[in-house]
């Protein structure tokens, strides 16, 4: 007869136990998370390359901040800041972010999309920079949301968020192959070989790849140009002040 008394107090700790956890889930503090998405992915990384944009002195690096929670009326601020432990970029040198004031969910929404400036000092076309967001919690906001799915192959963070800001120019895949036409790498010679022969920089690294007769003709007519400059005295140079020459078989 003992049995009973324990089996209905053990099942109305049961009951207790769920109706708790669903008060705690039902009455959950709002939380704010960041969402980047491309192509229908989720990402936690931006990266922001200056050598594919031209002349270009300044770009931007747009998210959302979300909200899982309850939307209200009024405008609420959340906490977003660089952590400045493990963050490389130099503020109002690489990147400026937006004013305190204006980082909150807007009444009525349950996104804020956010801008941060970033810049293009000379100090890039050396080094690779990174600015880390964090997002910290608030009287309005909790960051409970770490990731934004457990069970990805690649788990993406909900509270930090990387910018990767740099200038950096890499050898083409196919530079190797073409070495008897385009010589030995440099960014300075591929950029004035672009300029001068009217070329496409995206075709060096995707797309439709020029054929090796096309970059052999269009080296040889960059030789001639370089040829007809040091006869004017005007010889061009590499960054380490050698001749700019192109492959052996355009000479």
């Amino acid at each position: 007869m003992k049995f009973f008394p324990i089996y209905f107090l053990l099942l109305a700790g049961l009951i207790t136990g769920c109706a708790k956890s669903e008060l705690l889930r039902y009455t959950e503090e709002n939380n704010v998370f960041f969402s980047y998405v491309q192509s229908g992915t989720n990402y936690d990384t931006i990266m922001i390359n200056f050598a594919f944009q031209g002349n270009s002195t300044e770009d931007s690096a747009g998210f959302y901040v979300n909200l899982l929670g309850k939307v209200t009326a009024e405008g609420r601020l959340f906490n977003m800041a660089a952590d400045k432990a493990t963050t490389t970029a130099v503020a109002d040198k690489h990147y400026r972010l937006p004013v305190a004031d204006s980082l909150l969910i807007p009444g009525n929404a349950n996104e804020k999309l956010v801008s941060v400036k970033v810049f293009r000092p000379a100090d890039l076309r050396e080094k690779t920079v990174s600015l880390f967001l964090k997002l910290s919690p608030n009287s309005n906001f909790q960051t409970n949301m770490s990731v934004i799915d457990f069970a990805a192959t690649n788990v993406v963070s909900a509270t930090n968020l990387e910018i990767i800001i740099q200038d950096i120019l890499p050898k083409p895949d196919f530079w190797d192959n073409n070495t008897s036409a385009l010589g030995v790498y440099s960014r300075k010679k591929l950029e004035l070989f672009i300029a001068n022969q009217s070329l496409s920089l995206a075709k060096f690294y995707s797309g439709t790849l020029y054929s090796t007769t096309q970059l052999t003709n269009y080296a040889r007519q960059f030789q001639a140009y370089l040829n007809s400059q040091k006869s004017a005295g005007k010889t061009i140079t590499e960054e380490d002040g050698t001749e700019m020459k192109m492959g052996s078989a355009v000479q």
